[in-house]
């Protein structure tokens, strides 16, 4: 139901946007037909007179109008401040209090890991970077 629904907005949305052209025929004076295509034809389908296409001698007419919003579809922003406005927040941090009695084994760590190396990393790496 929401895909039939959003379809059907979007053709219409489609059709008013990109517009469409009205085919008008005049015959003596008056409005006899009107089409969304064109058709061109040599004669008038009303009077059988051929259609001219200078107007002055002519009983038939010709006209097409173009359907199309006018307006720019994006919408316009009310409010724009000069410049960008940030508020500075303020934070306080607690002081972090370090447990005065620590046990045993994170004050003093053992394990069975072999002594580390003397050589600094980067000569170990053999990164020599100026």
């Amino acid at each position: 139901m929401k895909k039939l629904l959003v379809s059907i907005l979007a053709i219409f949305y489609l059709s008013t946007s990109i517009g469409a052209t009205v085919n008008l025929h005049y015959c003596m004076g008056e409005l006899v037909t009107w089409d969304l295509s064109i058709q061109e034809t040599h004669t008038c389908g009303n009077c059988g007179m051929e259609k001219v296409k200078n107007k002055k001698n002519g009983c038939c007419e010709d006209k097409h109008q173009r359907l199309q919003v006018e307006k720019d579809q994006k919408a316009e922003s009310r409010y724009q401040p000069d410049a960008p406005v940030s508020i500075a927040v303020i934070t306080t941090f607690p002081f972090f209090v370090t447990p005065v009695i620590a046990s045993v084994t994170e004050a003093y760590p053992l394990s069975n890991a072999p002594p580390r190396s003397t050589v600094p990393l980067r000569v170990l790496y053999c990164i020599f970077r100026i």
